[in-house]
């Protein structure tokens, strides 16, 4: 599948409808994927985002997992395009807007089991790096703290 795939088009649009005491809840669209996701916090969020990466291998992850339970990361297949062609519309993932905010997640590797990237928010704030899944909850934290 990587080699179907490049960073920008297999962007994940965030979109967050609520922001309550710290805890945020929205949806999630990409041509990855066949259908939107919601998500109730951001640790669901994170952990239904790395079983998508695991299933699609892209960004390849740097270290092997390892595991006692086989079929890891085939839990969202039916979620899983196996290709962006076959993901949802372009102009799905466009319309696609949160109540609260709205930003790009961009995976560009994941290396040292965590992932680096950047993220675009949609309403023109300057695109935020980060080095972690640490990082990233802070960007999303910091940005999204005074829309409580």
């Amino acid at each position: 599948m990587p080699a179907n795939m490049n960073h920008y088009d297999a962007a994940i649009r965030i979109c967050v409808d609520q922001v309550t005491d710290g805890r945020i809840c929205g949806r999630v669209v990409s041509r990855r994927l066949l259908r939107p996701f919601s998500f109730s916090d951001i640790g669901g969020l994170l952990l239904q985002l790395e079983e998508v990466l695991d299933t699609q291998n892209f960004p390849q992850a740097f270290e092997r997992t390892r595991t006692f339970c086989p079929g890891r990361g085939e839990g969202c297949s039916d979620l899983v395009a196996k290709d962006l062609n076959s993901g949802m519309s372009r102009e799905e993932v466009e319309a696609a807007r949160g109540e609260s905010a709205t930003f790009q997640l961009y995976v560009i590797t994941r290396r040292n089991t965590t992932w680096q990237g950047f993220l675009d928010w949609l309403d023109g704030t300057p695109r935020q790096e980060y080095a972690s899944v640490l990082e990233l909850i802070k960007c999303v934290d910091e940005r999204l703290s005074g829309k409580a």
